[in-house]
């Protein structure tokens, strides 16, 4: 007989072979990052059933009963074998019965059996039930679930269904045509409809408005247009229906509103722009509904949090700032109502997001408020779930407001240290491990105060370092690296810091060797804090850096994280901080010179974050170490293989800092330069290039006053400009720089080969160059001559060089922009501002405003630089041009003008410039009144205490120009206008100021009153106290009844 029929002969028959359920798995599903995020938008929202607490409670302590019945079946193999054992065997029973009278015909079903023998048919179908979050879905488990009332709909039959075969004409239904579209989608009013949309918009196609008798579904329908026009059309129309259904909120009702958004923000598919705009409109609806949004409190915050756990920043403060206005709006009873049940839900992800929205509710609701129910909350004896919630929430309140000082914790901080002091003591290690963590962040947030308020939690965390291992260890670690530093900074416990300092080191010391990375990054933050010093460890060699060295100088670290060698480095630089550079600089050396290149740069990186904090500990180096540290440096530079700035960084501080005591390896350093920069690779020659510029001006240093070493080298570099690669060449021009700059200015003026005459017309080319590090390095060396030795240049030459400048007023670099306002500035100091001005003032001309917004700049440098009196007429005289973008540009030239000058040179012009700016105080163009202000405010502030009583007429004059443009509506003008008004105020006084502002104050109409009262409260802020000797005499009014304004109250206070 053959294997086949073997099998076939002795196997079980297949009544008995059923497919293994997930019940009967015993695999374990591990979370992943991705699991997280799929359940992102994986909830559902349904805005007509509106749940109270007590029915959520209740359905939550249903299924919580059912999901753990399942759980003890599932543990209970015995029960679990018997079970299984008993549905075989009734299976077998069925089976038996099927095939007593046939059993030669094993071929045939047991239905067929039955049908010969006229027995009854025995069904042996199983009815697989369907489970939700662990609960297996039976008749029992609905009846429940689901209120009475409820009946199972029966099956249909299948024989009545009938096929037409006659072949006549069927009117075909009337279904969404949005469905039926394949190649194309559907359109609404010219806008398109996206695919995620079909399900949610599809009823805009389908009917029109007028086709609506119901006046529910015309609501329903009007509001989904304008959330569709919302979401999908042009910003015209977006703004319009946004305005639109601001308008029409409270008509339309919020049941109407959130049926069609909220499930829409759950869309897995919508894209970051849409998702913003929806989240913008809901908030928008949450502050015109008002109270009306309380019964959508919970369907409100599902379709919000999964928005804070977002990757985009934008997003994430967006929906932050809904929720708080939300908490706000609800109230703080109806916001834990609807949050409550998620506390303790059975999906992790739920529970962390119930947690932030809730730190966000302390956020805008206070402390004082959120505090207590988070205090119940973590007392919970019978949900370990509902406690770890409430640790996390006081987590993401350390996060949300520990920023700074932790001024907004810091009143609240021994409640806090309250509420989380049950959470040490627990039960479950996972509680115990958040509570640490959690305290760790505390103590942080508060650095360095509060070590008064800690001083409870010192007992049981270090129980807590005694009794855990592995991850939760390392949370302890954390949680008593966070407080030391506080002991530390308070007298009081100075002795409480030493004493857990040098236990806690012991503990570090001990765990050093451990491979696990979360370990190892929390031994290196908590190593960043602690109070190390000598006095504490007389033996810190080897208790501290040996083993520190062994276990994180190694390749594996330099090779793994790049998170990880950041803060070993750290670690390192702020150790020898604390302890000893020399010892640390003795090991650290080795390390640059090892074959790890990893390891090179880390070294490179310590060293030249150690010199650049304390650049005094190269004295405590001995000068035959100097010989090591430079040798280990370049070799680290010569051997990268990945050019990366940690090295020219660490090269240019040893040299540096070093001086003098880096001459005898000049020549060996520059030997190796100048090899490299004759390599045939590009990346080579660039960092050749760039330690030149690093270096330049400690190889004038150690030259002891002969400029013949750095005259060799500029005329080498000189040579080299006719590099063909851009950022090669842009290098070799900062190196270029980097020497003339170290060069004084005699010596520049008798440089001969090449002289300034012959550099610069090299350079003018150069300047065409479009690579912008070309163009910046050449604008900077163009400006260094220009400053330095001018004087040998032809007039000429430095007009072809302006017109080049022009050009480069366009960039889209701001600091080439930069770069070429100054050099105009010193070009105009050596040729005279006529030549350089009339080039400017002909560029005031051009259409392209950043290119008038540069040459306004570069007009008020060269005023500055030349004086204003040598520019001011010109530009006066440039006013007079018709052309509104002239005009503006000269306006906004005299603003960065006098933004420039002090206060004693501005006095001077303000009689010469006041017509000027009275024109353009009353022109009908708002820019051209916007700009004026600009320059009025800057001339006030510069004036401030410089101007007497003479010039205060000039004062009053732009206070009656300028306060009549109050009631300006457009943002940009109205800020310029309240700002010039401030500095008016400050230059003349309150006395003068505010009899301009009482009439104003009480006028009939809120129109005008509003701007006056705006201005009163700026007055108000900035000096309360100047205005106490100006307030109006209300004690008697002349005629009528005689009445008394006086508040003593307020006599008193003042």
């Amino acid at each position: 007989m053959s294997k086949r029929s073997l099998i076939g002969t002795y196997t079980a028959p297949q009544l008995f072979l059923e497919p293994e359920t997930e019940e009967d798995s015993t695999e374990k599903h591990v979370v992943q990052k991705d699991d997280y995020k799929a359940q992102k938008h994986n909830r559902l929202i349904n805005v007509d059933q509106i749940a109270s607490y007590k029915e959520r409670m209740a359905q939550l302590a249903r299924s919580r009963e059912q999901k753990q019945k399942a759980l003890e079946e599932q543990q209970d193999p015995e029960n679990g074998s018997d079970a299984k054992r008993a549905k075989i065997e009734s299976k077998l029973v069925k089976f038996v019965v099927a095939s007593e009278s046939e059993p030669s015909e094993p071929k045939d079903s047991s239905k067929a059996l039955a049908a010969k023998q006229g027995l009854a048919e025995v069904s042996v179908v199983d009815v697989v039930y369907p489970i939700y979050n662990g609960v297996k879905l039976t008749n029992e488990a609905l009846d429940a679930i689901l209120p009475s009332g409820f009946v199972a709909v029966a099956l249909p039959d299948q024989s009545l269904e009938k096929k037409d075969d006659s072949g006549f004409y069927v009117v075909p239904l009337k279904v969404s045509s949005a469905h039926t579209v394949n190649d194309t989608l559907p359109e609404y009013e010219g806008i398109t409809m996206r695919k995620e949309d079909i399900k949610y918009f599809s009823s805009l196609i389908n009917v029109t408005i007028d086709e609506i008798a119901d006046a529910e579904d015309r609501k329903k329908f009007r509001a989904m247009e304008l959330v569709f026009k919302i979401k999908n059309g042009t910003p015209i129309i977006r703004k319009k229906a946004m305005k639109a259904i601001n308008v029409s909120a409270k008509d339309l009702g919020s049941n109407v509103l959130f049926a069609v958004v909220l499930p829409l923000m759950l869309e897995p598919s919508l894209d970051l722009a849409d998702r913003y705009i929806v989240t913008k409109l809901l908030g928008r609806l949450v502050y015109q509904l008002q109270d009306a949004i309380r019964p959508y409190t919970h369907q409100i915050i599902t379709a919000l949090a999964p928005s804070l756990i977002d990757e985009d920043l934008t997003l994430r403060l967006e929906t932050k700032d809904v929720i708080s206005n939300v908490a706000r709006t609800a109230g703080f009873a109806n916001m834990v109502s609807s949050l409550r049940p998620d506390l303790d839900h059975a999906d992790e992800y739920v529970r962390n997001l119930t947690a932030r929205v809730f730190a966000i509710v302390a956020s805008a609701l206070g402390l004082a408020k959120v505090l207590p129910f988070v205090k119940a909350v973590i007392r919970l004896k019978k949900s370990w779930q509902a406690r770890h919630t409430g640790i996390r929430i006081v987590h993401h309140i350390c996060i949300l407001l520990g920023g700074g000082n932790g001024a907004l914790i810091l009143p609240f901080l021994a409640q806090l240290i309250e509420v989380l002091q049950p959470g040490f003591t627990d039960e479950l290690v996972s509680v115990r491990t958040a509570t640490a963590n959690t305290t760790a962040l505390l103590g942080e947030s508060v650095k360095p105060y509060g070590a008064e308020a800690f001083e409870i939690l010192l007992e049981p965390v270090w129980n807590g370092l005694k009794s855990h291992r592995g991850r939760s260890l390392a949370a302890f670690l954390r949680c008593m690296g966070s407080i030391i530093p506080l002991m530390s900074h308070n007298p009081e416990y100075i002795e409480y810091s030493n004493y857990y300092t040098r236990e806690l080191m012991n503990v570090m010391a001990r765990e050093f060797s451990s491979p696990d990375d979360d370990m190892k990054k929390s031994l290196l933050r908590v190593l960043t804090t602690m109070p190390l010093s000598k006095v504490l460890f007389p033996d810190y060699k080897k208790k501290i850096l040996t083993p520190f060295f062994l276990n994180f100088w190694t390749r594996r670290v330099a090779l793994d994280s790049a998170q990880l060698s950041r803060l070993v480095v750290d670690a390192t630089a702020l150790v020898a901080q604390k302890l000893d550079v020399p010892a640390i600089f003795d090991k650290l050396v080795p390390y640059a010179k090892d074959d790890n290149e990893g390891l090179r740069r880390m070294a490179c990186d310590a060293i030249g974050k150690i010199l650049n904090v304390i650049p005094e500990a190269v004295m405590e180096i001995d000068v035959e170490f100097d010989t090591r540290l430079v040798d280990s440096v370049l070799f680290a530079f010569q051997e990268q293989k990945q050019p990366h700035p940690v090295y020219l960084l660490a090269f240019g501080i040893v040299c540096k800092v070093l001086g003098l005591r880096v001459k005898p390896h000049i020549a060996l350093i520059l030997s190796t330069m100048l090899y490299r920069i004759k390599s045939s690779e590009a990346e080579v020659r660039q960092q050749a290039a760039d330690l030149i510029a690093t270096i330049a001006d400690t190889i004038q240093l150690c030259s002891g006053g002969d400029d013949t070493v750095m005259r060799k080298l500029i005329l080498f570099l000189y040579e080299l400009l006719g590099e063909v690669y851009p950022e090669v060449l842009g290098s070799i021009i900062g190196a270029l720089y980097g020497c003339l700059n170290a060069l004084e200015r005699d010596a520049l003026l008798t440089l001969d080969n090449p002289s300034v005459n012959v550099l610069l017309p090299t350079l003018t080319p150069i300047l065409k160059n479009r690579q912008e590090k070309v163009q910046e390095q050449c604008i900077k060396l163009v400006g260094l001559i220009a400053k330095r030795n001018a004087e040998t240049i032809n007039a000429k030459e430095w007009m072809r060089v302006c017109f080049d400048l022009l050009d480069m007023l366009k960039s889209q670099r701001r600091r080439i922009r930069v770069a070429a306002n100054a050099t105009f500035g010193d070009i105009a100091r050596t040729i005279g501002p006529l030549d350089v001005l009339l080039m400017l003032l002909n560029n005031l001309q051009m259409q392209e405003r950043q290119l008038r917004v540069c040459t306004a700049v570069a007009i008020g440098i060269v005023a500055e630089t030349c004086s204003p009196f040598t520019v001011l007429p010109a530009l006066m005289n440039e006013y007079r041009y018709p052309d509104k973008n002239v005009q503006n540009g000269v306006l906004k030239a005299m603003s960065f003008l006098f933004e420039y000058l002090d206060g004693s040179t501005s006095k001077d012009y303000l009689f010469a410039i006041a017509p000027l700016l009275e024109d353009a105080l009353t022109d009908r163009d708002q820019v051209h009144r916007q700009i004026a202000s600009t320059v009025v405010r800057n001339l006030a502030l510069n004036c401030y205490g410089l101007a007497h009583d003479d010039y205060h007429d000039v004062f009053i004059h732009f206070l009656n120009l300028v306060i009549p443009n109050i009631f300006e509506t457009s943002p940009h003008v109205i800020i310029r206008i309240l700002e010039c008004l401030d500095s008016l105020r400050i230059v003349l006084g309150p006395g003068v100021f505010m009899n301009y502002i009482w009439t104003g104050l009480f006028q009939a109409a809120s129109k005008v009153r509003a701007p006056y009262w705006k201005v009163y409260n700026s007055a108000y802020v900035q000096g309360c106290d100047s205005l106490v000797p100006y307030y109006p005499k209300l004690d008697g009014i002349p005629g009528g009844a005689q009445v008394d304004y006086r508040v003593e109250e307020l006599d008193v206070w003042m």
